[in-house]
């Protein structure tokens, strides 16, 4: 009996970022996910809904902000490190503007409180269930970080693991 689409999807991915080739091209990535939104575009409009219940609109709700809007998934061993140095980055930048975001996606609000438990994550958490943001944000792999200026104008495009440093060099730049 095959098994069901989602746990293979999972099962392959996983066996990907077992064999360490790097960068994980999920099979529900666009084939031209590069074209979909690039530097200088703005972001496309979506609302999704954080942990508490509050919805999010994108690109309204970062306006003024430099915005960090990073995609993640709990069977990606990367993104926890990532979140860990967002949440830093976060912490040391707040006060000047600067806004991550992190959407789960393909993650029900459980399995990410579950994953989120000991990470000490401030800021929000935004849930993509259905995995609806992928093909307009042009997501290609996971985890990857868009950097949008305080007009909501993409600056940088990280594709896989976004280091805390490299974050903090490029933030600087944009205050």
């Amino acid at each position: 009996m095959p098994l069901p689409a989602e746990t293979s999807r999972r099962l392959f991915l996983k066996m990907v970022m077992a064999a360490g080739l790097g960068l994980v091209i999920p099979a529900w990535a666009p084939r031209h996910a590069e074209a979909a939104f690039r530097v200088g575009d703005m972001p496309p409009k979506t609302t999704l809904v954080d942990l508490q219940g509050n919805h999010c609109v994108i690109p309204a709700d970062l306006r003024g902000k430099v915005a960090l809007i990073h995609f993640w998934a709990s069977w990606c061993p990367a993104c926890r490190g990532e979140m860990v140095g967002l949440e830093a980055v976060y912490r040391r930048y707040r006060g000047k503007g600067i806004l991550p975001c992190s959407i789960g996606i393909g993650e029900k609000r459980e399995s990410v409180m579950a994953y989120l438990k000991n990470l000490m994550i401030s800021y929000p958490i935004l849930l993509d269930p259905s995995s609806s943001t992928v093909k307009p944000f042009g997501v290609s792999g996971i985890p990857t970080t868009f950097v949008l200026d305080r007009e909501n104008v993409l600056r940088h495009r990280i594709i896989g693991e976004a280091n805390k440093d490299g974050l903090d060099k490029i933030i600087r730049t944009l205050l």
